[in-house]
């Protein structure tokens, strides 16, 4: 049980797609991603992007304590455990995609990074 969200995080610089799981985030991870895109200046920087959203998405709007309800993956998401839907992020041009929707408001700051 729970309200289970992912948030898959895609680079030319990853082997693998990374993955953020929340247990009882719903639509949070979507909050994250936006709040996130919106502010940073590492649109194009994998990693450091990555750690933005996962801070924000268990951090920030999560409340995690260190010990349960989120976790980090490599791979893909498996629909089997999705409750909320997935945000898919290309960290290297900004663009996110949920309900198979690209969203590219803030692709435009790539080029800044």
């Amino acid at each position: 049980m729970g309200n289970r969200a992912f948030i898959q995080v895609e680079s030319k610089d990853f082997l693998a797609p990374i993955l953020f799981y929340g247990h009882w985030s719903g639509t949070e991870n979507l909050d994250a991603v936006r709040n996130v895109l919106e502010r940073t200046g590492r649109i194009g920087d994998g990693s450091y992007l990555a750690a933005q959203i996962f801070h924000e998405f268990a951090n920030t709007l999560g409340a995690y304590d260190g010990e349960l309800s989120f976790g980090i993956a490599s791979g893909e998401v498996s629909d089997a455990w999705v409750d909320a839907p997935t945000v898919y992020v290309d960290a290297d041009t900004g663009a996110y995609t949920v309900d198979g929707e690209t969203h590219t408001e803030f692709a435009k700051r790539a080029s800044m990074a």
